[in-house]
């Protein structure tokens, strides 16, 4: 089994969110998180740590840019119900630190906010790890508090969209309705340097023009 793999990105598709990377002559498609496929440049030299999943008349490859996103995608497999490609929006919406925390704080509605992801999901993703979370070795890289539950960090700008998203939907707007406009937001990596009024006002005018 392939599980990390060097080469250059030789084309990017977008409805698929794959690459096709040439490494040893050979060019391997591979699919990845969109978090991380919309960092990723054609003509560029980069590293994947891979997941390959076999089919009896498929095999599919699934890249990462870390080792723990590649860890947390495998236990994602072991849910219930929980394809490859659900397991994949999830990690192309949350981090994985980030997914823990909501296992943990058995968030279903943040959970969910994935694509093709329900309540129902959601709920059994919570039953299914939220006793295995504390086993896993890669949380060590996290750190855990003093009563062994694992600490999850978020970087600023993570904060940031949390902050926004939290605020956007207790003033009444629906989730469908927050995601585009932070999109917009965070797609400019000027904006969140301006800090929260900023972007909240950014992304107020934008579902105004949106919405009417």
């Amino acid at each position: 089994m392939l599980g990390y793999i060097q080469g250059k990105v030789l084309t990017k598709n977008a409805d698929a969110h794959s690459i096709v990377l040439l490494a040893h002559r050979m060019g391997f498609e591979i699919m990845l998180p969109q978090r991380f496929f919309d960092t990723v440049e054609v003509d560029r030299k980069m590293s994947f740590w891979l997941h390959t999943h076999v089919r009896e008349d498929q095999l599919t490859l699934f890249g990462f840019g870390t080792e723990n996103e590649k860890l947390f995608f495998k236990q994602l497999l072991g849910v219930s119900g929980l394809g490859p490609k659900t397991a994949l929006a999830l990690l192309g919406e949350h981090s994985p630190e980030k997914l823990v925390h909501f296992i943990l704080e058995k968030d279903a509605d943040e959970i969910s906010s994935a694509p093709g992801v329900g309540k129902k999901l959601a709920q059994r993703l919570i039953l299914e790890l939220s006793s295995k979370i504390e086993k896993w070795a890669w949380l060590d890289k996290v750190g855990k508090s003093k009563t062994g539950k694992p600490i999850v960090e978020l970087s600023p700008q993570r904060q940031l969209r949390d902050d926004l998203n939290s605020a956007l939907l207790n003033l009444g707007y629906l989730p469908t309705q927050v995601k585009p406009a932070l999109d917009k937001v965070f797609d400019d990596e000027d904006l969140p340097l301006k800090g929260f009024e900023f972007c909240l006002k950014t992304a107020l005018k934008d579902m105004s023009v949106r919405h009417g």
